[in-house]
């Protein structure tokens, strides 16, 4: 990208996309650059915005970007509606504006990092002086290991790989290249993190799981004996991980995170749980141990996944459902106890039923 920001033909190429008011804009589509998405409403040149539900049509009013990222639904709409954005923005009409942000979201993500780092060689691994590396660890090409970072005996961290302040990577801790590790995350030992992953504020990968065996004397519990975790946690190529989720490491042998899961802010995996590949877990998903989650499933905000409890590919949870039982492949689970949607919503219609018979009767 050019000073001047990201051109129209590279947007353009990107989303797949038509420019669909190249007539009304002339050639002013040649000046047109923008460097820095925006939201809708109130967006300006030199701005990328997108338009992808109706939910947004009265924040259109008052936009006014460089660019304008929609679907064809909405190209006739706006340039019937009289607005100065058809003549004054680029609009691209594309199939998919949600799927567009995101491949756009990445090219100005990386204009960020290049931005930041810019003062650097990539050849250079930069270290802080206040940084602590062990001799015994490698760093690749183009490594940046920020303020007080710690790097422990064994580790190796892949080219590219960004540790921002205050990170801790210990012993025989395996980053692939184009890591973005964020401030305070703590890495235990030997755990292993794929190409291209994103940990974000404060999560911990690969401390003890939660397990006790409890000794008894006269058929009471007298003591909880606690059992050492001795495995690891493996982590896939292009996963992300939100600020202060944890990730235990397994009791014996590995917790597994597939290539591509996509993991919400304050998420727990417990001891030896597998997430498979793409699977989504949104905020505050609680899995205890021995879970596994089928390739791409989506767990839902708050949902709480039952010891060994399997969810199929495909599946989908319910925000807030306690799941306690195996859910099957393209199935569904709700609520607390967990049914079926369809399920779910017949036996609330019922309730709803017998609640206003009931207050139908206290009337008469």
């Amino acid at each position: 990208m050019s000073e001047r920001g990201f051109s129209v033909a590279q947007l353009l190429e990107w989303t797949s996309g038509r420019l669909v008011n190249g007539e009304a804009l002339g050639s002013r589509i040649n000046e047109i650059h923008v460097l820095r998405p925006a939201p809708l409403g109130g967006s300006t040149a030199g701005e990328c915005s997108f338009f992808f539900s109706k939910d947004y049509q009265v924040e259109v009013m008052s936009a006014l970007p460089g660019v304008l990222i929609t679907a064809e639904p909405f190209v006739e709409p706006l340039q019937a509606s009289g607005l100065p954005i058809w003549s004054q923005t680029a609009i691209i009409a594309c199939r998919d504006p949600y799927f567009a942000m995101a491949v756009v979201s990445e090219k100005f993500a990386a204009r960020q990092a290049a931005l930041r780092f810019a003062e650097t060689r990539p050849v250079d691994a930069v270290v802080h002086p206040s940084a602590v590396v062990s001799p015994l660890a490698k760093l690749g090409l183009g490594v940046r290991v920020g303020p007080n970072c710690v790097v422990e005996d064994g580790a190796e961290v892949g080219d590219g790989t960004v540790l921002y302040p205050g990170v801790y990577v210990g012993r025989d801790v395996k980053i692939g290249e184009g890591g973005e590790i964020f401030p305070g995350v703590t890495l235990y030992d030997l755990t292993v993190i794929g190409k291209r992953v994103r940990i974000h504020a404060g999560s911990v990968m690969g401390a003890d799981g939660f397990g006790y065996a409890p000794r008894f004397d006269g058929g009471v519990p007298v003591e909880h004996k606690k059992i050492f975790h001795l495995g690891r946690v493996l982590i896939g190529d292009d996963v992300e991980i939100g600020a202060n989720s944890m990730v235990d490491r397994a009791t014996i042998g590995e917790t597994r995170i597939g290539n591509q899961v996509k993991i919400d802010n304050h998420v727990h995996i417990g001891h030896n749980s597998t997430i498979h590949e793409g699977a989504i877990l949104c905020g505050g998903v609680c899995l205890a141990g021995g879970t596994v989650i089928g390739r791409f499933a989506y767990i839902g905000g708050m949902a709480g996944i039952g010891n060994k409890a399997a969810i199929g590919d495909y599946a989908k949870i319910g925000a807030m459902s306690l799941v306690d039982k195996d859910v099957p492949a393209n199935g569904t689970s709700v609520g607390n106890p967990q049914r079926t949607h369809r399920d779910h919503f017949k036996a609330h219609a019922l309730l709803n039923r017998l609640v206003a018979e009931k207050d139908r009767k206290k009337r008469t």
